[in-house]
């Protein structure tokens, strides 16, 4: 457990209770200019929160493949969380259930093994859903497909029979009948589509179709999504604008309705996606620097990270991975398919005493630091919780595999589950960091122009009247943490009939 207890403390930073800084970064806002020398961000991937045959695989493919473990582990937790479904929950609070579906996006040059990577993770699963279709092909399909010959002809001897009919009741026995076999033949139309398990490239109108035919359950799977992030900025919206609505309810598993003039309206009740998507570093970044998939929740909702996989020398004696790590591996997806993504309803973890404290005390503490040093990535902050929720099933799963709804969440899966997350956060941080930083200037320097208009100091109230800042909280922490980087310098001020202490801010060459 000790490098699962280090994985925690690294991210210390993101989810630690405030320190009394005032810098959103842990250091004078200089730092943000050179990311690549922030020790927080250069973290390795904690694989060894990943139990049992789920991490051995990511460690096995990262050593033979020679790519980075941030790159593997997000593939082995991109297809666990895929093989779990919507069939595994967990009871996050007294009214709440979550679930195991995650949105892994990471980034890795072309030529870098990101494929590669992407196939061995991904091969059992792909395995699978290939063996059913064929399975359904040969042992249902015939049958469903000679039922609907029957129906059709049964039908159309009713037709006959009708105008035949000499009284009321007798139209009215054969109408019965034809509504019966008719009904029959729009299940038949969803029962007749194969048990397809995962899509790739599909415009958001298909893959709510696809959604409701195919148990309203499906995995979002691509070693190069350049197609899916070119649809989610809106390659197919005839109004210009992004495109990831359902993306948005089906992470949530909330309901859906899609209606388009050349078909029925589509209806979803309970949708779920998981979502396991590869890409080249450039794309990542447009994709996140699209505000308005930010403020419309997608980019929140993505566990994202730039794997930084480089190119590699062939090594000849680069080792293989074991059959036994292969087959163990195989065995839990399989296992956790037909256990919980193929099953007809969920199944409900319960939190051990302990799990259920840390996991709040997370929660606490993040929204105690959205308040402060956080909140100019509050949306991003928010879901954090969340998500140490849904790693947490993924983990539990990983641990148990078809057994896993007969045990209850451990504290150290709760735990590996927050270190995890905390990795991520600060991954997302750190991609975000430009803009932050840009963001921060751009209002340091409406501040001190706001001060050169008014040399005889600045309030947080006059900051806010300025709309440097949505409200007087937000001014009040940006004057502070100036003043903590030497830009202002502060004193209390009392009003001379009496009154509140205001704190008066002003530039550090005034006299």
């Amino acid at each position: 457990m000790s490098r699962i207890y280090s994985a925690s403390s690294r991210a210390a930073a993101v989810t630690s209770p405030p320190t009394g800084s005032n810098d959103d970064f842990g250091g004078n806002v200089d730092r943000l200019q050179t990311d690549a020398d922030d020790d927080q961000t250069q973290q390795p991937f904690p694989t060894d929160c990943i139990p049992g045959a789920g991490g051995n695989m990511a460690r096995a493919i990262a050593a033979t493949e020679r790519v980075p473990e941030s790159l593997t582990g997000c593939c082995i937790l991109g297809i666990l969380s895929a093989s779990v479904g919507a069939g595994l929950q967990i009871k996050s609070s007294a009214s709440r259930v979550t679930p195991g579906n995650l949105y892994l996006l990471a980034s890795a040059d072309s030529g870098t093994g990101k494929s590669l990577a992407f196939r061995h993770a991904a091969r059992p699963l792909l395995e699978f859903e290939a063996e059913i279709v064929k399975r359904w092909k040969i042992e249902t399909l015939p049958g469903l497909q000679t039922e609907r010959e029957i129906l059709d002809a049964e039908i159309q001897q009713l037709k006959k029979h009708v105008g035949k009919a000499d009284d009321g009741m007798e139209r009215e026995r054969i109408r019965q009948e034809m509504e019966q076999r008719k009904a029959r033949l729009l299940a038949l139309d969803t029962e007749m589509q194969p048990p397809v398990l995962s899509v790739e490239d599909v415009t958001t109108e298909r893959l709510a179709v696809l959604l409701s035919k195919r148990g309203e359950c499906l995995a979002s799977l691509s070693p190069d999504a350049v197609a899916i992030v070119a649809n989610l900025l809106g390659r197919y919206s005839k109004l210009d604008r992004t495109d990831e609505g359902i993306y948005l309810k089906a992470f949530s598993r909330d309901f859906i309705r899609v209606d388009r003039q050349s078909r029925e309206p589509v209806f979803l009740q309970e949708p779920c996606l998981a979502a396991l998507w590869l890409t080249q570093p450039d794309k990542l970044e447009t994709l996140l620097g699209e505000r308005s998939l930010t403020d419309g929740g997608l980019i929140p909702r993505l566990l994202s990270c730039h794997s930084n996989a480089q190119p590699q020398h062939l090594d000849p004696d680069a080792p293989g991975i074991s059959q036994t790590v292969t087959d163990a591996y195989r065995q839990l997806v399989h296992d956790l398919l037909t256990e919980y993504r193929l099953a007809s309803d969920s199944r409900i973890l319960i939190s051990s005493a302990k799990a259920m404290t840390l996991l709040t005390n997370y929660h606490n503490t993040i929204v105690e630091k959205r308040k402060a040093e956080l909140k100019d990535v509050t949306s991003y902050a928010a879901r954090w919780a969340e998500h140490a929720w849904r790693i947490a099933v993924v983990l539990h799963a990983a641990e148990y595999g078809r057994q896993a709804h007969d045990h209850e969440l451990t504290h150290a899966t709760a735990l590996r589950a927050t270190a995890m997350m905390d990795w991520f956060a600060a991954q997302q941080l750190d991609i975000l960091s430009g803009g932050r930083w840009k963001a921060h200037r751009d209002r340091r320097n409406e501040v001190l122009s706001l001060w050169a208009e008014m040399p005889d100091g600045i309030t947080a109230r006059d900051v806010y009247r300025r709309r440097i800042c949505r409200d007087a909280d937000d001014a009040r922490l940006l004057l502070a943490r100036l003043e903590t980087e030497g830009v202002l310098q502060g004193k209390d001020v009392a009003p001379e009939r009496g009154g509140w202490t205001v704190r008066l801010y002003t530039g550090k060459n005034a006299r």
